[in-house]
């Protein structure tokens, strides 16, 4: 184990590390690309410019892939080996998680959602004073273009299209990004602190602002915080692992079933009287989150892995 000392060079490291990893894997993914789809890399640009065409949005799924090897998958495997004693042990991979609880995650997340959507909502009505007009428009036209990008990916028309997604959108995110957010970064600031929730708080934020959509940062930081805080209780990665697969897995299998622009998820709290679900889900969830904080330390449990 290599020593690093200091939460700032320990998190410093990491960046780099996945900055490097990330573009060693983007690099290699687009060689490859330019192998198997005969592109040379000068012409990627108008590729990723086109999603108009789905052997484009293949070509970008394949990227995609890579990407999320390079900037999550690897680096929460080897900084943890390099810099980390006792790597599984303190990312939490073998604590027990009891079956009781393993079943209460979706339901939290069910009866989060209708707080999230509201949230949505009032995140994009937000606008920047007029003195920032230029970086508003810049941030909505990015949105806009990762919106139809999005919207490219989750067309769907078979079977292996609907299992590539949730490989890519719903298993490598939620196993990467949580390893790397909630298992080392929020692990590493809380290491030296007695007020847990400042890792949970710092590593939501940075989880939300790695994704650069503004119109989308306080909901994503809400559901970073909630991850956090099912990872403090538990001491399980595998708690923050699954609430992150249902939350994106649950927004590919909607869009395979009733089309992209399915509103049976993103309206609900938003609806006529939506006030009064929204209380009713803010007063489950929070005996429901209070019930799993209190009581996931009962000795009945499974492991998870072995």
């Amino acid at each position: 184990m290599i020593k690093i000392a200091g939460t700032f060079p320990k998190l410093l490291v990491l960046v780099g590390l996945c900055l490097f990893s990330g573009g060693l894997f983007a690099v290699l993914g687009m060689a490859l690309v330019g192998v198997l789809y005969n592109i040379p890399i000068l012409e990627l640009g108008a590729v990723m410019s086109d999603v108009s065409k789905p052997e484009n949005v293949s070509i970008l799924k394949f990227l995609q892939l890579f990407n999320t090897l390079g900037i999550f998958i690897v680096p929460a495997i080897v900084y943890p080996l390099l810099f980390i004693k006792n790597p599984i042990q303190f990312i939490g991979l073998k604590t027990s998680l009891q079956w009781k609880f393993l079943l209460l995650i979706p339901l939290l997340y069910l009866t989060y959602l209708p707080i999230i959507n509201w949230v949505v909502e009032f995140n994009e009505s937000l606008s920047l004073p007029d003195i920032f007009y230029s970086i508003e428009e810049w941030m909505r036209n990015a949105e806009d273009k990762a919106k139809v990008l999005t919207e490219a990916f989750l067309q769907m028309d078979s079977i292996s299209d609907l299992l590539i997604n949730i490989f890519l959108i719903g298993v490598l995110p939620a196993i990467g990004e949580e390893l790397i957010f909630r298992g080392i970064i929020q692990k590493t600031i809380n290491e030296n602190l007695k007020n847990r929730h400042i890792g949970i708080w710092v590593a939501a934020i940075l989880f939300s602002a790695l994704h650069m959509q503004f119109y989308g940062f306080l909901p994503r930081m809400l559901l970073g915080a909630f991850f956090g805080y099912l990872f403090l209780w538990t001491r399980s990665i595998w708690a923050p692992i699954i609430a992150h697969f249902i939350n994106n897995t649950s927004a590919v299998l909607i869009s395979y079933y009733y089309g992209i622009n399915s509103t049976k998820i993103d309206e609900i709290g938003l609806e006529e009287n939506g006030w009064i679900s929204l209380l009713i889900s803010a007063i489950i969830f929070s005996y429901l989150l209070n019930y799993f904080r209190k009581g996931h330390k009962k000795t009945t449990s499974i492991e998870v892995v072995e």
